[in-house]
C-alpha cells in the first residue's frame, strides 16, 4: 500500500567532500518543488582519511587507479575548509529558488554511520557520490515487490525525465515471495538483496533511490553495501526511521545558517 503524500520532505545531504556532495545535489536539484520542506548538508570527516594523513609518507590509491602520496593534516583540514565553503554555497543555491530554509553542519566518524544518525529527524538522506562514469547512467530504484512510496515513485519518474534517463526498478522478494510472473525488462525481479546487488555492479546508474520503510534495506551495512554496489549518489526515503538502526541514536539539531566568511571548524 503506498503511502500518503506529503506536503514537504526535509532532505539531507551527507558527503565526505564537495565533489561527493555537488554530485548528491545535482540529484536534489531535479526533485518536485513540492518536496522542499529543508535542506540541509552533513560533511563529514572520515576517520581513515584522517589517520591516514597523519602518517608520513603514506601513499594513497585515487578513483583513476593511480598512487599519490597522501595529503598532511594541514593540507586535509584546509581542503576540508574549502569543501565546507564549497558546500554552503551550493546549499543556499539550490534552497533559494523553493524559499527553503537550509542548513550545515560537520562531523568525524564514518560515512554511512554519521550521516545515518544525523538523518534522524529528516525525510530524505541522499548520500553524495562523484560522478565516475562519462556517459549518463540509468535511474535505478531498489524496493520490494510491494509498491513503493508515493514520494519515491514521484522522485523517480521526474528524475528519469529530467535527466533523460531510463529508470529500471530492481524489486527484491520478501519472506519466500513467489516471483508475480513475467514482468518486463525495466522491472527485474531478484530473491535477496545480494542478488540485486550483484546485479547493480553490472549497471551503470547515476543514482539509485530506496526506502528502508519496509526493506529491502535493513541495516546501516545494507546501505553501505548498497553505495559501494552503486558508485553513484543513493536516495534514502523513510531516513526519519533509521534512528533505531543504530547502536547509538544522536540527533543533530539544526544549527544557524552560515556564510562565506564563517570560521570553519
Amino acid at each position: 500500500m503506498k503511502t500518503a503524500h506529503r506536503a514537504g520532505l526535509r532532505i539531507l545531504v551527507g558527503a565526505g567532500s564537495f565533489a561527493d556532495a555537488a554530485a548528491g545535489l545535482r540529484i536534489v536539484e531535479q526533485f518536485p518543488r513540492i518536496f522542499f520542506a529543508g535542506l540541509g548538508g552533513i560533511l563529514v570527516e572520515e576517520v581513515d582519511m584522517i589517520a591516514t594523513s597523519q602518517i608520513p609518507n603514506q601513499r594513497i590509491v585515487l578513483l583513476s587507479g593511480k598512487t599519490a602520496l597522501a595529503p598532511s593534516h594541514a593540507q586535509l583540514r584546509s581542503h576540508l575548509r574549502a569543501d565546507a565553503r564549497a558546500f554552503r554555497r551550493v546549499l543556499a543555491r539550490v534552497a533559494t529558488p523553493h524559499g527553503t530554509q537550509w542548513t550545515f553542519m560537520q562531523d568525524k566518524g564514518e560515512l554511512v554511520q554519521t550521516a545515518l544518525r544525523a538523518a534522524a529527524g529528516w525525510d530524505v538522506l541522499v548520500l553524495g557520490y562523484r560522478h565516475l562514469h562519462r556517459i549518463p547512467g540509468k535511474i535505478i530504484v531498489l524496493q520490494t515487490s510491494r509498491n513503493p512510496s508515493v514520494e519515491m515513485e514521484e522522485a523517480s519518474s521526474r528524475l528519469s525525465k529530467q535527466l533523460s534517463a531510463e529508470r529500471i526498478v530492481f524489486s527484491v522478494r520478501q519472506n519466500g515471495e513467489k516471483a508475480i510472473g513475467a514482468r518486463a525488462s525495466k522491472n527485474l525481479q531478484f530473491d535477496t538483496l545480494d542478488d540485486a546487488l550483484r546485479a547493480l555492479t553490472r549497471q551503470n546508474a547515476q543514482v539509485v533511490l530506496a526506502e528502508f520503510q519496509g526493506g529491502p534495506l535493513h541495516s546501516q551495512t545494507d546501505l553501505l553495501r548498497l553505495l559501494e554496489a552503486a558508485r553513484c549518489p543513493v536516495v534514502v526515503f523513510g531516513a526519519s526511521d533509521t534512528g533505531s538502526l543504530l547502536e547509538h541514536n544522536t540527533h543533530f539539531p539544526p544549527v544557524a545558517n552560515k556564510t562565506d566568511n564563517d570560521t570553519d571548524v
